[in-house]
């Protein structure tokens, strides 16, 4: 992987206001909380990043396209991308820097990590949990610990950018991808999602299974599992509340659906998150 060069980028390191660093390895972790209403103008990073928001909402933008991160949105940036932040609220990220060798060696085998993106799927937001608990645990063990999730969260990071798809995908269909990731709590109607790509309904749900693998339909219930998942994991929500939360008609239509994913009940599910 060739980092890119850009005349008129500015590279910057991270801004916000560090309350945490650990260093380890290949990796600099940093617990950063950045105020509301911050801006950060367009700029680039010599190193790659992950980023885990724990708290706050914030908006990346990049030449094409810009994406809303909220709570528990994990997200690769490759060095060298050029890329601007709106803190809409004071947000509060673990960032991990990464060196350009570990990149370098995974990249030999993932091209995807050559572009930025989120991190999806349920092994992935495990992992995410697991890398929050390492960096805050004590022992000696930690380090070790930490390394070994961050390389699997690295690929993790190539499989699930490289599943996204839609590379090829056509501006008016990646609108309707983003508007899903900002209402897929709130199930629009196929109709909205046609208005938003000025195409038919029918060409739309072809060409979104086409470019990303999936129904719309079924991209929206994994994401409110993945949802599930998170709040499972940090919180102590009721699973009535949650299942509300994300979408279900009721607990019973919950358990059912995130066991058919998952192959755990919810309850089992933050069981093993809390023992873990």
């Amino acid at each position: 992987m060739v980092e890119r060069e850009f005349a008129s980028c500015p590279v910057t390191n991270t801004s916000g206001t560090v309350l945490r660093r650990r260093d380890v390895a290949s990796f600099s972790l940093a617990e950063t909380v950045f105020p509301a209403g911050l801006v950060l103008t367009p700029h680039c990073h010599a190193h790659g990043y992950l980023s885990l928001v724990l708290a706050g909402t914030y908006t990346e933008k990049y030449a094409e396209r810009s994406c809303v991160c909220n709570e528990g949105a994990l997200r690769f940036l490759p060095p060298g991308e050029l890329h601007e932040n709106e803190f809409h609220t004071e947000t509060r990220s673990l960032l991990v820097r990464i060196d350009p060798v570990v990149l370098n060696r995974i990249g030999e085998h993932a091209a995807v990590l050559s572009k930025p993106g989120e991190v999806f799927g349920l092994a992935s937001s495990w992992l995410a949990n697991r890398m929050v608990r390492e960096f805050r645990a004590d022992d000696d063990i930690a380090p070790l610990a930490i390394e070994g999730v961050l390389l699997e969260i690295l690929a993790e990071s190539a499989r699930a950018i490289g599943e996204a798809g839609g590379s090829n995908a056509p501006s008016w269909l990646r609108r309707v991808r983003e508007a899903l990731e900002d209402s897929y709590l709130l199930a629009p109607s196929l109709a909205e999602l046609a208005t938003i790509a000025g195409v038919h309904p029918v060409h739309l749900s072809r060409e979104f299974r086409k470019h990303y693998q999936s129904t719309i339909g079924e991209y929206i219930r994994k994401r409110r599992i993945e949802h599930a998942s998170n709040l499972l994991t940090n919180t102590e929500t009721p699973l009535s509340e949650i299942a509300l939360t994300c979408g279900f008609s009721d607990q019973s239509h919950f358990c059912a659906m995130f066991k058919s994913h998952t192959g755990l009940t919810p309850a089992k599910f933050r069981d093993q998150a809390v023992r873990s």
